[in-house]
């Protein structure tokens, strides 16, 4: 989370706990698979609390790479391949089905994209005091994480198209599904989207990561809701 270390490890222990209940309720293989939605963003949100103490913890130095980019993983390259495969997964409707299919394959167009640039280019991850240093890639400033990408001028026009294709496979999916309170799911991306756009520009990479967190708990909703039907 973009607040503080203490905030992501309480949001990680509270994800993990609505996932462990998602699954534990989930009655077939593609509800548990996508009752593991929550538990995805549970080692999400402990990653960047982790982050979180590298910045301040000398000794942690060591880990800010690998911590740095794992979170961008889980954030830019796993949801966009996730989300619409879970609910691809779930869903019963064959035509509806083929339609959702061609958005998981969008997703993972973007996850291989997106994956290609991350690790062509060094990240790294400054202090407080160093918000301006050059090469820096994530900083702390008014108590949010701010990832900040040394990219060439055409390599960024790439990211601004596979970030619009990532919005398409998160978010529109949900809406396609004919599954009884999905919609829901992708109300709460795009919400949470719009908020972290406007109030918190220049870090909607970590502030959309949290409050699409909350997503986890229409998971779990989703999940009671097929039980109760008797979905399978």
């Amino acid at each position: 989370m973009c607040f503080s270390a203490t905030a992501s490890f309480g949001a990680s222990a509270v994800l993990g706990a609505i996932g462990i209940l998602a699954v534990a309720k989930a009655k077939s293989k593609p509800q548990r698979v996508f009752g593991s939605i929550p538990l995805v963003f549970a080692v999400q949100q402990l990653t960047e609390g982790l982050l979180w103490l590298s910045l301040k913890d000398p000794g942690l130095a060591s880990c800010r790479p690998f911590l740095t980019y794992t979170f961008l993983v889980f954030a830019m390259v796993v949801w966009p391949f996730w989300i619409p495969f879970t609910i691809w997964l779930l869903e019963k409707d064959q035509k509806r089905k083929r339609l959702i299919k061609g958005f998981v394959w969008v997703g993972a167009l973007v996850a291989i994209g997106v994956c290609i640039i991350l690790f062509s280019y060094p990240v790294e991850v400054v202090t407080p005091f160093c918000f301006n240093c050059p090469g820096s890639a994530t900083s702390l400033l008014r108590h949010h994480l701010h990832y900040e990408f040394s990219i060439p001028q055409f390599v960024k026009n790439l990211i601004v198209a596979f970030s619009a294709l990532y919005i398409a496979a998160t978010i529109i999916t949900p809406f396609i599904s004919g599954i009884k309170k999905m919609k829901w799911l992708g109300i709460v991306f795009l919400v949470s989207y719009l908020f972290a756009i406007n109030f918190y520009n220049g870090f909607v990479i970590s502030v959309w990561c949290f409050f699409a967190a909350l997503l986890s708990f229409v998971v779990l909703w989703i999940i009671m809701d097929l039980r109760k039907e008797g979905t399978v």
